[in-house]
């Protein structure tokens, strides 16, 4: 119950670290900070506390969108099944690399569904451009930080005791 409780705390939190980090370092400072959080209930927890880290950082994250809300809410939530899907297939426990194979999946498809959303809602989107300057600087710098993030959250877990 604790956990069920602190998880949109944490999302909030993440959400501040990471509006704070892209206001002072730009794009090549901005860790993808939800995404981790969702990715961690995943493998610490499963898939019904992902499901609900997912569902409170789309909230925060529409709550500050430009988009029709909810598309953030999707976006978030087949990422927690996407993780899902990685962690019972490709994922070996206590592995740095499979954690950071799941970063580059979920970030990926992130990225993807966002563009597609964005072009279903708006206009055409270019590919190269996404690619450049919003998929590559994001899955550097979020696989940079995730295992000191994974570790941190592991810490505040065991200490919390959920």
């Amino acid at each position: 119950m604790l956990q069920i409780l602190l998880i949109p705390f944490v999302c909030y939190f993440a959400l501040l670290v990471e509006f704070t980090l892209f206001n002072l370092f730009g794009r090549w400072g901005d860790p993808h900070l939800l995404l981790l959080v969702v990715i961690f209930f995943n493998l610490y927890s499963g898939i019904r506390f992902s499901l609900w880290a997912a569902l409170w950082a789309g909230i925060l994250k529409d709550c500050f969108s430009t988009m029709p809300f909810g598309t953030s809410i999707f976006a978030y939530v087949a990422c927690a099944y996407v993780s899902l899907a990685v962690r019972k297939y490709c994922y070996e426990r206590g592995s740095d690399m499979s954690r950071l194979w799941m970063v580059l999946c979920v970030v990926t498809t992130h990225t993807v569904i966002m563009g597609l959303l964005h072009k279903m809602i708006f206009e055409e989107v270019r590919w190269l451009d996404v690619w450049r300057s919003i998929w590559f600087p994001e899955i550097v710098v979020t696989s940079l930080v995730s295992l000191l993030i994974f570790d941190r959250l592991r810490t505040a877990a065991k200490w919390l005791k959920f």
